[in-house]
């Protein structure tokens, strides 16, 4: 399940945790930089929106289908918000904030990624919802 809701700046989805819904997604979020004209952009938002939900749908709710994702693109201020939301417990993410990945890392990878492609990263209390502010090369 995919449900698709057009916003005035953007688009909000709401799936199901199937992996297959984060390939829709990016399909999404390319049509969406398209007809904004935003083509260089596109790489990424993409990976930083692969990159949270596949951890909301992993990590999150370990892959159980019965639990939602929720995901959210506006434009803003000259870039980009990504919201992704899951229904996991959440996690510590004040501990992980500050770590480091190398380049041979297959898994921890999320906050490098995070720090090298948002101008910010904001996550709420419990953990299991993170706000992606992408600001092109200004980051």
């Amino acid at each position: 399940m995919l449900d698709f809701t057009p916003l005035d700046n953007g688009f909000a989805l709401e799936m199901d945790t199937d992996l297959g819904n984060v390939d829709l997604c990016v399909e999404r979020i390319r049509l969406f930089l398209e007809e904004r004209g935003s083509h260089e952009d596109l790489f990424a938002v993409a990976l930083l929106a692969r990159e949270a939900l596949n951890n909301a749908m992993i990590h999150g709710n370990g892959l159980d289908p019965s639990r939602m994702v929720f995901f959210r693109l506006s434009a803003e201020d000259g870039g980009y918000d990504l919201d992704v939301e899951d229904q996991g417990q959440g996690f510590d993410w004040r501990s992980r904030l500050q770590a480091r990945s190398s380049v041979d890392d297959v898994r921890g990878r999320g906050h490098e990624i995070y720090r090298n492609f948002a101008r910010a990263v904001r996550y709420n209390d419990r953990g299991n919802a993170v706000r992606l502010e992408y600001r092109g090369n200004r980051c």
